[in-house]
């Protein structure tokens, strides 16, 4: 009977503690949803948006779209939006300029419009397009079909809107059945979005190379397609933009800037880019009767090698102006050595041809040799691009020596800071062309040399002179 008893109470008492639990449960049931809403709720609030209301521009949008045929043919369209908030944005963006060589493309300038605060739309007609020479060839001595389209932006003002956009069709490329691009983003203002895409034939082989920025590569249909996207939305404080100047002004005087952020390139290799500056000096260089008389002229009175190569190095270097010439090809291409002798002038090429051929003639064999003064050749992408300049390579049994008839009066076979310790492409007739690496060291060792010629002053002008060098500031 106790037992019964005992089981029917436990029995009620589990009842009564389960009904009591279900409701426990229930009440603090809501108490669990509010903390997880309260969980849930950001306790920072959301970032605000940037102020770029003192920035002098805003680039919200700029993006360059280029386009490769096998045949090395190539399109390429640039378009941007920019919002100008200052004087110096009207004065930098009231005239645009669109460049491009006359000679082996086009450019069409697809519209320029200012969009008004209350969205009222300013459109520049075509009349205000004017087509001249690129200010290169009017501020050095140098001649080019460089030309360039501008653009007098009409109706510009402060808290506008610039678009504009602009496209090139290149139909006579340099090296036909080959491409090439170099690209840098840029850094020295505020930019929202900047887009650089490259589509190239699908199973074209290639070499590129963007070590800070990684595309986003994909297939649409025959064709791959490279994006790369930046923005800017800081600027640097005027302490580092400073030190990055400076930087850049020493590293540009070393010939040490940093290669291109973005480099592309169809040619396989340094010995095909070789073999194709080969090709287009090689008929250019062969000694003509003319080139052998002067040779001859220039030698008569010296018997050994080395006195027959100072002669025609002095005299290629001294007696022949430097003037750029770069017309379609001809920025690769030089001119024949008979044309440079009656001439009496030529760029870099042009003068390493005269050089190459007079020595020819003379029986010492002589290199082009392809360097860059501006930055160091990157090895992973093979391109013409990279070049900038043009040196000779004389080879001296198992040693080379290198010289540079630009630098007009200079000692023998000197080259400047930029040009040494450089990797250039050298050609040899009898091998195939390789990276070789310049002298780091000039030829001769660099010395200054002070001299000062002066008299003690008598001792009754000593206190006087020590009495006004303490009010003005002695002049040297």
């Amino acid at each position: 009977m106790l037992i019964e008893v005992n089981e029917k109470i436990s029995i009620r008492c589990i009842q009564l503690m389960s009904k009591y639990l279900c409701l426990f449960v229930l009440c603090l049931a809501p108490c669990f949803d509010l903390c997880s809403v309260y969980a849930q709720t950001p306790s920072k609030p959301a970032p605000s948006k940037p102020d770029y209301s003192k920035e002098p521009i805003v680039i919200e949008q700029d993006s360059t779209k280029v386009v490769f045929e096998n045949d090395g043919t190539s399109t390429r369209q640039s378009a941007a939006r920019i919002r100008i908030q200052s004087d110096a944005g009207l004065q930098r963006y009231g005239v645009l300029t669109f460049p491009y060589q006359n000679s082996t493309e086009s450019v069409d300038i697809a519209y320029v419009r200012v969009i008004r605060s209350d969205g009222a739309v300013v459109s520049t007609p075509a009349d205000n397009v004017q087509d001249m020479p690129a200010e290169i060839t009017r501020a050095a001595p140098f001649y080019s079909d460089l030309r360039e389209k501008h653009v007098a932006v009409k109706g510009l003002r402060l808290g506008d809107v610039l678009e504009f956009s602009g496209h090139w069709h290149c139909a006579k490329p340099l090296a036909p059945g080959q491409f090439w691009y170099a690209f840098n983003f840029s850094h020295d203002a505020i930019i929202l979005k900047q887009e650089l895409q490259i589509s190239v034939p699908r199973d074209r082989p290639l070499k590129w190379k963007s070590p800070d920025l990684k595309p986003l590569i994909t297939e649409e249909g025959m064709r791959r397609v490279f994006t790369w996207t930046s923005s800017q939305p800081e600027r640097k404080p005027s302490e580092e933009d400073q030190k990055e100047q400076e930087e850049n002004m020493y590293r540009a005087a070393r010939g040490q800037l940093r290669p291109p952020e973005v480099q592309i390139s169809s040619f396989k290799s340094w010995e095909e880019v070789g073999r194709w500056y080969g090709s287009l000096q090689q008929e250019r260089v062969k000694p003509t009767a003319e080139i052998r008389s002067k040779a001859d002229e220039l030698t008569k009175d010296v018997s050994n090698e080395d006195a027959k190569l100072r002669a025609i190095y002095n005299y290629v270097g001294t007696q022949f102006r430097y003037i750029g010439i770069a017309f379609g090809i001809g920025r690769y291409q030089p001119h024949s050595a008979v044309e440079v002798l009656n001439n009496q002038y030529g760029d870099c090429k042009d003068k390493h041809t005269l050089l190459a051929s007079l020595l020819d003639a003379a029986g010492i064999r002589t290199y082009p040799a392809l360097i860059s003064s501006a930055h160091e050749i990157d090895p992973d992408v093979p391109s013409p691009g990279q070049f900038d300049h043009l040196i000779s390579v004389v080879p001296r049994g198992k040693e080379f020596l290198w010289v540079d008839t630009t630098l007009e009066v200079a000692p023998f076979a000197y080259l400047i800071t930029a040009l040494r310790d450089k990797q250039a492409l050298v050609i040899p007739e009898d091998g195939p062309p390789k990276l070789m690496r310049s002298p780091v060291d000039p030829p001769i060792k660099a010395s200054q040399t002070f001299q000062i010629r002066a008299r003690m002053t008598p001792a009754r002008w000593r206190a006087k002179l020590s009495a006004r060098s303490r009010a003005t500031t002695p002049r040297f």
